[in-house]
């Protein structure tokens, strides 16, 4: 998907810096508008996917905490902590890559702007 984003904000880039008569411009800014779409709904599905991934990662931080608590760390710990340990670096993953996702899909309203005749 970021391959996609890059690749197409190069092309809007470059499309946009073009004399365009009003029918292209008009076949452009429908192109744009749609590809926008779909990189906001890219990001809602992530943005919920993130929540999910956030909330099972507390819940597993919360219980390794109460079961260290009760138990103490023993070896049959372990397991619970491997889980607790992947969930943590899954959700740093979709952080960033959710990050990367609403700064370029941001960055795609400045060529609606312009492409609608507001720049």
């Amino acid at each position: 998907m970021e391959q996609k984003i890059r690749e197409y904000e190069k092309f809007i880039a470059k499309e946009t810096e073009r004399k365009l008569n009003s029918a292209e411009k008009a076949r452009l800014a429908e192109l744009h508008q749609e590809m926008v779409m779909n990189f906001q709904h890219e990001r809602l599905i992530h943005l919920i996917i993130t929540l999910f991934f956030a909330l099972l990662t507390i819940a597993a931080m919360c219980a390794t905490g109460w079961l260290v608590t009760i138990y103490g760390f023993v070896f049959e710990m372990i397991p619970v902590c491997l889980l607790t340990l992947i969930l943590m670096v899954l959700l740093g993953c979709y952080i960033r890559h959710y990050y990367f996702l609403e700064n370029h899909t941001q960055k795609l309203y400045k060529y609606t702007k312009k492409l609608k005749g507001y720049e």
